[in-house]
Order: C-alpha cells, then structure tokens, then sequence
C-alpha cells in the first residue's frame, strides 16, 4: 500500500507535536512523517502532517496563516506564559469594558516586534529554547517580526478574555497573550489555547488523533494537501523537461487554473493530471521547485 499524502489532525492537550508525529508513525508503520508547524502540548486544534512523500511538500505549508482561539487569564504572569507554568506574578487587574479591550486590540495590528516565550522551539547555539529552561538557563530571546492580520475580542469577563486571532507565521500566541496584559495595564498568560485553521484548512476537517481507523482512513492526496496553489498542466514535451529540473518555457504549458501567475508556487500536472511536484511561475517559464520521487 503507497502511504504519501497529508494529514489533518486534531491534536489533544497534553502531547507535544512531536509525541502526534510518533503515534502517526505507529499507525501507518512508516517513519516518514514530520509536521508544518509546532503546536504546544497545552494547546489543541489542528496539526498538518506530511507522511511519506507529503513530508518533501511540508515546507510549502509552514509560511500559511493561522487561526487560533485563546483565553487569556489576566493578573498572573508564568514563566511558560501559559497556565500550567510556574507562577512569577500576580498583579491587580483593572476595571475593563469592551470598547478600552478593543481599543488595545487595534495596537497590535499589522507588523509588530515580538519577543518568543524563553520557553519555546526557538533555538539559541543549536539549542531550542525550552531545552534551555529545562536545565535551568533562561534566555531573553530576540525580539522578531510577525503580522497580526485579524484581533476580535469574542468575549470580556472580569480576569478573562476571549480571542480569536489570525497572525502569521512565527507569531507566538503567548507572547501576544503577555503584551496584551501588560497594555491593559496588568499581567496575562493563556488560559486556553485552540488552532482554528491553517491557510484554508480547517479544524472542522481534522480527525482526532484518538481514532486510528479515522487516522489511516483520513489520508489526503497531494492535490488536497496543496488545494490552496494554483495548479498548471504541462504538455508532453514540458514533462521531462520539469523533471529533469530545468525551465519549462511557457508554450509547455497546457493550461493553468485562475490565480496562476507570475512569481508563484503552483501544484504542476501532465495531461493526465498526475501530480509532479511544485513549480515556480515567472514571466519567461515554469521552474521547478520540489518534484516527486521517480520511481521506476
């Protein structure tokens, strides 16, 4: 049985991303899988796994957008800036209504600086962060840029908010949890913490990792797993010219779906629609990107 594709998982609390990517590995006996993109083992919600072959394509979901709903428990700051670290402080919180809320919310729009939790993926020397803090060393880390596309408060209570954010890749949810705090005046960590979507793909289409049957029946092909490129399809002649990486000049191309234009990834087909790989389009050609194995 050829096992390559994707996966969209549900991942639970309390497992790393890592942990997922090990149980899949069971499930499949494979030992090709690797994911798009760390989610913390206190957080849920959707988790893209590459298997097989899917694992070369990885790389082109990690620069997605991500939607994410948090609670932010206000007046107590930890060391993992998240509910399950230790406590480090504890600050009034003061009188809060809707409007000042969204008000803050609106700062942190569009391209902000941002510093990571000192325990995170990030690496410092070769070494990630939170292995770091683990052996008792904390580092600041430095501060990176992210962009916050969308903030919307969904609910206000007295030590708590309620948010649904997208933001780019990189942005720490933590950290935008911290920031916010100490704008309103006080001190936060995230309460609850629940990935929505990555791109165009959402949790709603994930299968709980629980389920195993659910798991290996839930693999997705390379055209669902990259479903949000624009596609081409090369004529004959454009086919071996693709796979023995070399430009394709754009008379090889048969025909390209609405949104394929210059200076983008597209998915790349031959005239009986097999997948090839991933192509960059320009004004003089199609040149290849990540092409799948050949096998003979």
């Amino acid at each position: 049985m050829s096992v390559h594709g994707f996966l969209w998982i549900d991942k639970p609390k309390g497992i790393t991303s890592h942990d997922t990517v090990q149980r899949v590995r069971k499930i499949f006996r494979i030992r090709k899988v690797g994911h798009s993109g760390n989610l913390d083992p206190h957080a849920t919600g959707l988790l893209i796994l590459g298997v097989g072959w899917g694992t070369r394509f990885l790389p082109y979901l990690m620069d997605l957008s991500k939607t994410y709903l948090t609670q932010i428990q206000l007046g107590v700051l930890t060391d993992t800036l998240d509910i399950t670290g230790e406590v480090l402080q504890r600050r009034e919180v003061p009188a809060l209504n809707e409007e000042k809320v969204r008000g803050v919310l609106r700062q942190f729009l569009g391209e902000i600086d941002q510093v990571p939790p000192a325990y995170s993926a990030v690496k410092v020397q070769g070494k990630r962060l939170y292995e770091l803090a683990r052996e008792g060393i904390l580092v600041v880390p430095k501060k990176k840029r992210v962009t916050i596309h969308e903030l919307e408060l969904i609910h206000l209570s007295r030590e708590t908010l309620t948010l649904r954010a997208r933001v780019s890749k990189g942005t720490y949810i933590r950290s935008l949890a911290r920031d916010i705090a100490e704008a309103l005046g006080t001190v936060g960590v995230v309460r609850e913490l629940r990935r929505l979507s990555i791109g165009p793909y959402t949790v709603e289409n994930a299968v709980p990792l629980e389920d195993e049957e659910g798991v290996r029946a839930a693999l997705k092909s390379f055209d669902e797993g990259l479903g949000h490129m624009p596609e081409v399809v090369l004529r004959p002649a454009g086919v071996g010219v693709f796979l023995n990486g070399n430009r394709v000049a754009l008379r090889a191309i048969a025909r390209r779906s609405r949104g394929a234009g210059s200076f983008q990834y597209v998915r790349v087909y031959d005239a009986e629609q097999q997948f090839l790989g991933i192509g960059f389009l320009t004004w003089d050609g199609l040149y290849p990107k990540r092409l799948l194995p050949v096998t003979g």
